[in-house]
């Protein structure tokens, strides 16, 4: 747009509109270009709003991960460093997620969690103790670094239910029993049995 229709959109002066988008031009929110030249004098300014970068970028994210997950499986403790990463995401997602009423399973407040993570988990009718994951929301990373990804899952699982104040912890997590299923397993807690 012309400096023109810019101050007459915003209601102000062409002069502070134009040192508004000077700002903006400065700070990269803006870009400024001159037209093509239409008639007599110097040819005017035009201006467009710079596109920011996407937060909610999925390629971005995976590919985050992924440099992320390589670089961990490098490490001699990868597998512990990766569990141990999890249950620092799972003891702080239970912390800010939704408070559980008084008597209320902490199982059940693991698979909410779970849900809200986005790995559609259901508790297995056959074993109450085993938690079935019918989705895992980094599946193309967990079957190209399931060394790492997997058990950061454990550890999420494990930190959530230490935090949630649940007699049993995740003691096992099978990937991909199923095309789409996973099978977390718990048991009681090391220093409770």
């Amino acid at each position: 747009m012309a400096i023109g229709e810019l101050a007459d959109a915003v209601d102000l002066h062409p002069n502070t509109a134009r040192e508004h988008l000077d700002q903006l031009v400065a700070a990269g929110l803006v870009s400024r270009a001159t037209a093509a030249p239409a008639g007599r004098g110097r040819p005017g300014l035009r201006y467009a709003a710079t596109p920011l970068g996407r937060e909610d970028d999925p390629q971005a994210y995976r590919a985050l991960a992924s440099v992320l997950a390589t670089e961990l499986a490098s490490r001699p403790d990868a597998r512990e460093a990766a569990t141990n990463a999890g249950e620092r995401w799972g003891a702080g997602a239970a912390r800010i997620g939704p408070a559980m009423q008084p008597g209320a399973d902490a199982v059940d407040g693991l698979v909410d969690l779970l849900d809200e993570a986005g790995f559609s988990p259901r508790r297995s009718a056959a074993d109450p103790r085993t938690i079935e994951l019918h989705r895992c929301p980094f599946e193309s990373l967990a079957r190209e670094r399931g060394d790492i990804v997997c058990n950061v899952h454990l550890g999420l699982m494990r930190g959530a239910l230490r935090e949630l104040g649940a007699p049993l912890e995740a003691v096992s997590l099978e990937p991909f029993v199923a095309s789409q299923l996973c099978l977390a397993h718990l048991g009681p807690r090391a220093n409770d049995s």
